[in-house]
């Protein structure tokens, strides 16, 4: 099958039968040989619409599509190679250890300031005594040392034939029939690594590192990897907004009617910042360039959000100075 029809009329696979229709109208109307359109593609256009705009001829489409090799005798040679090279390409991929996932939590100034962390770990790596053999070994006699049994799948007119890890090896050919002493067999031993981890400046929460070769060992093939899930605790001042540092200080609401200098704590001392008189409580107040930094060399900004702190309880004469201030005509009753 070397036609495309949900190519031809721009559509997905997914696209339901109104827009199948709607995508037809727009291309017989631009393509129609008497409007000066190209009658091939037209022809074109109206053989896909043929096909996807009824339903049951859709449904046996999209059942050719998903299976190639049996398409009730028309069958496309390149398909079928380019399926057979695809299984080949597969079983000659080198063998991988397992990757290791590992999460690290360190804290916001380690990123402010950038730092490097020691990150002691176990892993698995192939046995000093044995190399990963498990001791001596014979060929697998399930799959005659291939590693790999073969599964026909398929119905009576096409049989395809798929390569499975043999489970009586595991996939390494052959069987240990004298253990290792060392290992008893398993060719493994634990090992305590060590990676030194860059935390650089513009790093975000979530991130993964990936330390190619750091992960498990396995016979005759290439270590897995060691993937670092870096994760930044939550901060005594600051609440991290993309590379932008919220601060949230509780203030009076005397302190937004007359006025105040706040103090922000920061990672090398304090910085101040004004709130003007008769500042509303909804207000957010920047100092440009003081957040984290980004990967373009800029740092984000510090957002401060000031949070009204309300008192539990009036003396008398602080209310009677309330009722007074409710009375004058700057106060929105």
């Amino acid at each position: 099958m070397n036609k495309d029809y949900y190519k031809t009329l721009n559509i997905n696979r997914n696209a339901t039968q109104d827009e199948i229709k709607k995508s037809f109208r727009q291309l017989s109307k631009q393509h129609h040989p008497d409007k000066g359109g190209d009658e091939s593609v037209f022809k074109e256009i109206s053989e896909a619409y043929d096909t996807l705009g009824d339903p049951n001829k859709r449904q046996e489409y999209n059942h050719k599509l998903d299976n190639p090799f049996h398409n009730g005798g028309d069958v496309n040679m390149e398909d079928v190679f380019n399926q057979f090279f695809r299984q080949n390409q597969q079983h000659r991929q080198v063998r991988k250890g397992k990757n290791l996932s590992i999460p690290l939590t360190i804290s916001l100034n380690d990123v402010f300031f950038g730092t490097t962390k020691k990150l002691r770990y176990n892993r698995d790596i192939n046995c000093g005594t044995c190399r990963g053999t498990g001791g001596q070994t014979q060929m697998c006699g399930s799959c005659n040392g291939t590693g790999a049994l073969e599964q026909a799948v398929g119905n009576a007119f096409f049989r395809q034939i798929r390569r499975v890890k043999c489970p009586n090896c595991g996939g390494r050919g052959k069987t240990v029939i004298n253990a290792c002493f060392k290992c008893g067999g398993a060719g493994k031993e634990k090992k305590e690594s060590i990676v030194d981890f860059p935390i650089p400046k513009d790093l975000m929460t979530g991130q993964v590192y990936t330390f190619r070769g750091m992960g498990e060992e396995i016979e005759n093939g290439q270590p897995g990897d060691l993937q670092i899930q870096v994760v930044i605790s939550k901060h005594e001042h600051f609440k991290i907004l993309d590379r932008d540092l919220l601060y949230e200080p509780e203030i009076s609401i005397l302190d937004f009617l007359l006025g105040r200098i706040i103090e922000i704590p920061y990672f090398t001392g304090y910085i101040n910042t004004n709130i003007p008189p008769c500042s509303q409580p909804t207000t957010t107040f920047k100092v440009g360039g003081k957040g984290l930094m980004k990967n373009n060399g800029l740092s984000g900004d510090i957002l401060v959000r000031p949070k009204i702190k309300m008192p539990t309880r009036l003396s008398a004469q602080e209310e009677h100075i309330i009722r007074g201030l409710y009375n004058s005509e700057n106060f929105i009753k």
